[in-house]
């Protein structure tokens, strides 16, 4: 086999993780649009700092419903913006995202929700739900089902209000419910202080 490469173009700095983009984002940009959404029936767009705040509404609210750094939460929806947030937000809680796909079998389902411990699973539409709740008796690590559309996130008041209703706020400072990351295969020095959620 012959090997081929390359010197590394980027080096990521010690310490960061993937939700530092969309802090870095609401610090440098807080008015631009950053995502756009399709609430109500119409598209809508959402700033840097917009999005932040729904990311750290949606963290928050994870953390209250008992999710824990390295906890599994499924996600089992197309490609929308609440997916986006949500995908965030499990990150900023600590904990890691597990993607399932809408079109999968209640076997395929069953097998990824087991084979991971997902705690939480969100689902998109009805028939996700009822998909996941008919098999749900054999997920003893699975504890709560949400549904996107329905807006059932019992867990946490309002939340699909506020992450549904573009803010004109930016966030202060750049406080989060972040925790340290889960241990992952390349070893990262734990940061100076835990960032207080804001």
């Amino acid at each position: 086999m012959r090997e081929f490469s390359l010197p590394a173009l980027y080096e990521v700095p010690s310490g960061s993780d993937l939700t530092d983009l969309i802090h870095r984002n609401a610090e440098r940009y807080p008015d631009l649009p950053l995502v756009s959404g399709k609430i109500d029936g119409s598209w809508s767009d959402f700033t840097a700092a917009q999005f932040l705040a729904a990311v750290r509404s949606a963290a928050k609210g994870l953390v209250a419903a008992g999710v824990a750094p390295g906890d599994r939460v499924a996600l089992m929806s197309r490609t929308r913006y609440e997916w986006t947030l949500l995908d965030f937000a499990i990150w900023c809680a600590g904990g890691i995202t597990v993607p399932v796909y809408e079109t999968s079998s209640a076997e395929q389902v069953e097998w990824i929700l087991g084979n991971s411990g997902a705690v939480v699973c969100v689902t998109e539409l009805p028939r996700h739900e009822a998909l996941v709740g008919a098999i749900r008796d054999r997920l003893p690590a699975l504890r709560e089902v949400w549904q996107i559309e329905a807006g059932r996130w019992p867990s946490w008041t309002g939340w699909a209000r506020r992450c549904r209703t573009p803010r004109s706020r930016a966030p202060a400072g750049r406080a989060s419910a972040r925790t340290p990351s889960p241990p992952s295969s390349t070893p990262r020095a734990p940061p100076a202080a835990p960032r207080a959620a804001s």
